[in-house]
């Protein structure tokens, strides 16, 4: 299970890589909080403020029956013209098979909206990469199995 959850990482972090460099190398990303007992340093002239707005829209994602929410992460980035601004992720375990996961999200994801722009099957993953709204809006599902369990992890992203 640990190297399929590696491998799911490696690849949100390639995307977030992606991200950044093509937003000028990070500059504008939103620092994490800071821990008890510190206090932030305060905004340089320099640094736009982070965009408003609130959280990246799900209803319009399906997610498997049964499959149990494990964990899940977002970001904001800096708007620029063709970038989005807002991503998010979940993961999700189920016992049922691969392949009854990615009919699931094939014949489900048309059905709200998604166009399915790449499907890939690999050994050990399977990954679609599905976009709506002239690309305004981006989802990638990816699902493998290790150890017994099937594993579906789900990219939400918006300009």
């Amino acid at each position: 299970m640990k190297k399929v959850v590696s491998l799911v990482l490696v690849v949100a972090v390639m995307l977030s890589s992606v991200g950044l460099v093509a937003c000028g190398g990070g500059e504008g990303v939103t620092p994490p909080p800071p821990s008890e007992g510190e206090t932030a340093p305060p905004p340089s002239e320099e640094e736009a403020p982070p965009p408003s707005g609130g959280a990246v829209t799900w209803n319009d994602v399906p997610i498997y029956s049964g499959a149990k929410q494990v964990t899940k992460g977002s970001w904001t980035i800096p708007p620029e013209e063709g970038e989005w601004s807002k991503v998010e992720w979940r993961y999700y375990e189920t016992g049922d098979s691969v392949s009854t996961v990615v009919a699931f999200y094939k014949s489900q994801m048309p059905g709200k909206g998604w166009q399915e722009l790449v499907w890939m099957e690999m050994e050990e993953v399977s990954w679609g990469y599905y976009g709506k709204n002239d690309e305004q809006d981006g989802a990638m599902v990816w699902t493998g199995s290790d150890e017994g369990k099937t594993f579906i992890a789900i990219m939400r992203a918006t300009k």
